[in-house]
């Protein structure tokens, strides 16, 4: 069995190390969701620039498709037919259906970043509630082996002996017996 003071000091050891362990604990969990708002806000702009590129190739092949088309059909006169600029026109409507496919896509996947982004504040409360209960019970713990120490030294009497009534006298030499009887010692620490 150690001595109480070794309690106490070992109490006092391990709220320094709760401490030091909270901190650090809470310097990870505010790291970690500041890698992944970093890591979302880079999503999100490679959704959008993912949906800008999709948009101008799009935009290029439906010209393209249409030069085409013109440049086949104008030297039969066909392009200048009503039935022509029909064709074409749903040709158009095709386009924009697709670059409107093409950016709710876009939206979809900035409101499932917009989601991450809310969770990952969600995850880091939680990191930082959960490093605090930890602490709280390490500080609890601490607390607990510091009174057992305090005691022990008290003795099971209310105060800590000293002299020929103490339970442990007899581990004493025959010098401490002597130091602890004498009037100086008793009047110094009022035994």
């Amino acid at each position: 069995m150690c001595h109480p003071a070794v309690y106490i000091g070992l109490a006092g050891v391990n709220m320094i190390q709760a401490r030091q362990t909270l901190k650090a604990e809470q310097a990870l969990a505010e790291q970690a969701y500041r890698d992944r708002q970093e890591q979302i806000k880079d999503n999100r702009m490679s959704v959008q620039l993912e949906a800008r590129q999709k948009g101008n190739i799009l935009a290029e092949n439906f010209a393209a498709q249409q030069a085409t088309n013109r440049a086949l059909l104008s030297p039969s006169g066909i392009g200048q037919s009503n039935s022509f600029e029909a064709a074409m026109m749903n040709n158009k409507s095709l386009f924009m259906r697709e670059l409107n496919v093409s950016a709710l896509d876009a939206i979809n996947k900035q409101s499932e970043l917009a989601y991450a982004s809310r969770e990952s504040g969600l995850t880091k409360a939680a990191d930082m509630n959960r490093a605090r209960g930890r602490f709280n019970q390490s500080m609890m713990d601490s607390l607990e082996m510091g009174m057992q120490g305090v005691e022990g030294l008290k003795g099971s009497t209310g105060g800590q002996q000293v002299g020929s009534k103490s339970a442990n006298f007899s581990n004493y030499t025959s010098a401490d017996r002597a130091l602890s009887t004498s009037s100086s010692f008793k009047s110094r620490f009022k035994t």
